[in-house]
C-alpha cells in the first residue's frame, strides 16, 4: 500500500487568535537543526525499507518560513528513504504574506507543486479579528506569483462562522476567491478552541458567540455558489474543479496510511496510531539518540498504540462518509472486517437514514445533503455504537 506523508514545520511568525495548533514564534533559530531532525526520523521510520509513496504535505505552523534549501534537503531525505510512485503531489502550506516569486520558485524546484494558502477571509475586519497578518491584496499577489512559479495547482482556505460575520460579509469572500479560479477550495467552520485569545474573548465578552444557524446558512450559500462555478463538492469542506482534487487528503478520507513526521505530527500506518512529542527541542534531542524502534515509530514518538478492530470499523465509517461522492463501500467493509456494518453497528444506519441523513445507493452508504452540515452528529452515533 503507497503512503501519505505528513511533514509538521511548527515555526510561526505570529500566532493567529484562533489557533490551537502545535506552533511557535520564537524559535526560528531552530529551523536548520530541525530539517535534519527531519531527515534523521525519515530514516529511522523507514528501517532500510524503502516503502512506496505518492503525497507529501508540509503542513503548520507556517512552512513557507523554512528557507527552501531545508525544503529541498527534507525532500531528498524522503527520497533517500522511500520510493515515489509516478509523479508525488508535494503540497506546502503558505501564509500569503511570508512568500515572494523567487521564494515560490526556489521551492518548486526543491520539488514542491502544490500550495495551500491560509487565506481566511477577503474582509479586512475579519482578517482583524482572526490576527492575521496579511491583507486579501496580498494574498491575491501571492496566487499570481505562484502560477508565474508554475505553482498553478493550489488551494485557498476560508473560515465562515465568525463572531460578526454575515452572510453578505462571507458571499464577499466567496466572490473575490472565486475571481482567483482557485483549482482547489477548503471551507472551514470556526471552533473556538480552549486557550486560545479568541475564547478568553468569548468569556469576558469581547466578541459574541458565533450564531450556528448563520453559519448553517453560510455553508448553504457556499454550497450553492461553489456548484454554479463548476466545483465538485468532494468531501464535507472540500471542493475542486475537476482534477484538482487533494490526493493527501483523499488518504486520510480513504483510511489509508500516513506517517506523520515532525514535532507534534500524528500518523496512522501499519496497524498503529501514533503521536510524535510536541516540543521541537524535545523532537530534535530525540532524533539525534540514532535508536530504531521499528515502523513505523522514531525515537521521538511520545504515544502510540495497536488498532483495534472496534477502532478501526469507526475510522472507516466516520471517514468514508465524509467523501460525499463516494461514500462507504458497504461491500468492502464487510470483506474487511468480517462483519456488516450493520452487525458492527447495530441499527445505526437504519436510524439514521430513518432521520433522512444516510442513504444507500448501488452498494454504497452516504450523507444525505441535509446532513452535510451536520455531519458530526452522524459521527458521533457511531463512535456511540463502538
Amino acid at each position: 500500500m503507497s503512503l501519505s506523508l505528513y511533514i509538521h514545520i511548527p515555526f510561526c511568525g505570529h500566532r493567529c487568535a484562533y489557533c490551537d495548533f502545535n506552533t511557535y514564534t520564537s524559535l526560528g533559530e531552530l529551523k536548520a537543526a530541525y530539517a535534519d531532525a527531519v531527515c534523521a526520523e525519515l530514516a529511522q521510520v523507514a528501517g532500510g525499507e524503502k516503502r512506496p509513496y505518492h503525497t507529501i504535505f508540509f503542513g503548520g505552523g507556517t512552512p513557507s518560513l523554512m528557507p527552501p534549501e531545508t525544503i529541498r534537503q527534507i525532500l531528498q531525505a524522503v527520497n533517500a528513504h522511500f520510493s515515489p510512485v509516478g509523479v508525488p503531489e508535494i503540497t506546502m502550506e503558505a501564509n500569503p504574506g511570508t512568500v515572494d516569486g523567487a521564494y515560490l520558485a526556489a521551492v518548486a524546484a526543491a520539488g514542491v507543486n502544490r500550495l495551500s494558502f491560509g487565506v481566511q477571509s477577503a474582509v479586512a475586519s475579519e482578517l482583524a479579528l482572526l490576527e492575521r497578518t496579511h491583507d486579501f491584496a496580498t494574498a491575491v499577489q501571492a496566487v499570481a506569483m505562484a502560477r508565474a512559479a508554475g505553482l498553478s495547482n493550489f488551494n485557498l482556505d476560508l473560515i465562515y462562522g465568525l463572531p460578526g460575520q454575515t452572510l453578505a460579509s462571507w458571499r464577499e469572500s466567496l466572490d473575490a476567491v472565486l475571481a482567483l479560479e482557485p483549482p482547489h477550495l477548503s471551507l472551514y467552520c470556526l471552533t473556538i478552541e480552549p486557550g486560545t485569545p479568541m475564547q478568553r474573548w468569548l468569556l469576558n465578552g469581547r466578541i459574541q458567540p458565533p450564531d450556528p444557524d448563520l453559519a448553517a446558512d453560510q455553508y448553504d450559500l457556499a454550497c450553492d455558489l461553489l456548484a454554479q462555478h463548476g466545483y465538485d463538492h468532494y468531501e464535507i469542506s472540500n471542493w475542486a474543479k475537476p482534477g484538482g482534487e487533494c490526493a493527501h487528503n483523499l488518504t486520510y478520507w480513504r483510511d489509508g496510511d500516513y506517517l506523520g513526521l515532525g514535532a507534534g505530527a500524528h500518523g496512522h500506518a501499519g496497524g498503529v496510531r501514533y503521536q510524535v512529542v510536541k516540543q521541537p527541542r524535545v523532537y530534535i534531542r530525540r532524533l539525534a539518540m540514532g535508536e530504531v524502534r521499528g515502523y513505523p515509530l522514531s525515537t521521538a514518538v511520545s504515544d502510540h498504540h495497536a488498532i483495534s478492530q472496534d477502532e478501526a470499523m469507526t475510522d472507516a465509517v466516520i471517514t468514508q462518509l465524509r467523501l460525499l461522492q463516494e461514500g462507504l463501500d458497504l461491500a468492502a467493509f464487510a470483506a474487511r472486517f468480517g462483519r456488516t456494518l450493520d452487525e458492527a453497528f447495530p441499527g445505526t444506519a437504519a436510524q439514521l437514514a430513518g432521520w433522512d441523513m444516510l442513504r444507500e445507493a448501488n452498494g454504497r452508504l452516504y450523507l444525505t445533503p441535509k446532513a452535510y452540515f451536520l455531519s458530526n452528529q452522524v459521527f458521533y452515533r457511531f463512535m456511540l455504537s463502538d
